[in-house]
This record gives structure tokens, sequence and C-alpha cells, in this order.
């Protein structure tokens, strides 16, 4: 009996350890991919901030490829001030999420860039922004013919097909931004559309997946 106990032993010793070691690469993969998402996360909503894109689902997916990971989930809108993601590494996946909070990088009296903006719309913009006391600020003004191209062919690269791409980048050359009656606001888009409205400012909203595209009345006729 004592030889068989002795045998028992050591096969449970075998298997326990052998179990550690699973466990342990299962928390090692797990960390590596709340790392990659964590960083994802961080790279994507930076596109959000002064400077950056404003495609944050394109970096987020660039981003994480680099680090051998593939995004699972993108809540990353355009002209929002938050992402989440969720990653997948190697079979671990993990979720992460990164705000921008507009207090501390956006001072209360910026409006943003106005340059290349009719003056009807700098003014209105400029009575906007003012009017939300900081809630509100410009993330895209203006673009040149060549911005408008560089953004078309991110957003292409990202769905993979014109008709989609159509759905969230306007072809160059067929942009509002590029005539300077358009602009795309970030913060509190509830709080933008009541300003319009109760400003009687010369603003819409004409597109209705993209709440934070405000053009001037009568651009499009």
């Amino acid at each position: 009996m004592t030889l068989i106990a002795a045998g028992m032993s050591l096969i449970l010793t075998v298997m326990f350890a052998g179990g550690i070691a699973q466990v342990g690469n299962a928390a090692a993969a797990d960390a590596r991919a709340q790392l990659v998402a964590d960083a994802t996360a961080l790279a994507a909503v930076a596109e959000l901030g002064p400077g950056g894109s404003g495609l944050p689902e394109t970096f987020a997916r660039r981003y994480a490829e680099m680090n051998g990971g593939d995004v699972v989930t993108c809540v990353c809108r355009t002209g929002g001030r938050a992402v989440q993601v969720t990653i997948e590494v190697q079979g671990a996946s993990a979720t992460a999420r990164a705000e921008i909070e507009p207090s501390l990088i956006w001072p209360a009296n910026l409006v943003g860039s106005l340059e290349g903006l009719t003056p009807e719309m700098a003014a209105a913009v400029t009575s906007l922004v003012s009017a939300a006391d900081g809630n509100v600020r410009v993330v895209s003004g203006y673009r040149s013919s060549e911005e408008q191209q560089r953004l078309w062919a991110a957003a292409l690269a990202t769905y993979g097909d014109p008709e989609r791409a159509d759905d969230w980048v306007a072809r160059p050359g067929g942009s509002m931004h590029e005539r300077g009656l358009a602009v795309d606001l970030g913060g509190d888009l509830f709080l933008a559309g009541r300003l319009v409205r109760s400003l009687h400012l010369p603003l819409v909203q004409p597109l209705p997946n993209e709440p934070w595209h405000f053009e001037l009345v009568g651009a499009r006729s």
C-alpha cells in the first residue's frame, strides 16, 4: 500500500505542477491581452485630441496589429471623447476604455481652429462654442483636398468597401469641409444641438449617422 500511495502521490504532484504551468501561461496571456488593450485604447483616444486625425478606429486597428492583436469590437465614435476596445491576442481577450477630459486639455475659451471657414460659418461656430462654456469644441474644421484624400484613404482601408467608407468620410472634392462650410464638433453634442436651436444659429446636422457634423444652412443647395 505504501508503494501504491507513493505512486499516486507522484502522479498527483506531476499533474498539479502541470496545472500550475497552464494557469501561469493563461495568466500571462490574459495580462498581455490587457496590456495591448490598454495601449490600443490610449492610442485610439489620442486621435480625438488636439492634433489627432479624428479616426480613432483606424488607429486602434493599426496599433493592435502592430502589437500582435486584433480588434474584436471598437466603440470609437469620431467626434466623441471616449473609446472602448476589446482586443484578442493569441486566444486571450481583454477590454479597455480610455477617455479624454476636455477641461484638462482644452481651455474653456478655446474655440479650435476656424481658419479656412467662411466668415458666416466661423461666426456661427464661435457663438456656439462660446455659449457652450467649454463643453463643446471644434474637432475638425476646414480641410484641404490633400487632407480629405488622406481621410478617405484611411476610411477605405478600414472598411474595405467604397460604399461603406462613403458612410463616414466624403470622397475628396465632395466634402463641405473642403469648402469651409462644415465642422465636426466634440464634447456635449446634445448641448450643441440645443444651443443651435435656442440661439437660432444658421447651422444644421444633415447626416443622421454623424451627429457631430454641423454645416452652414443651405450649404448643400
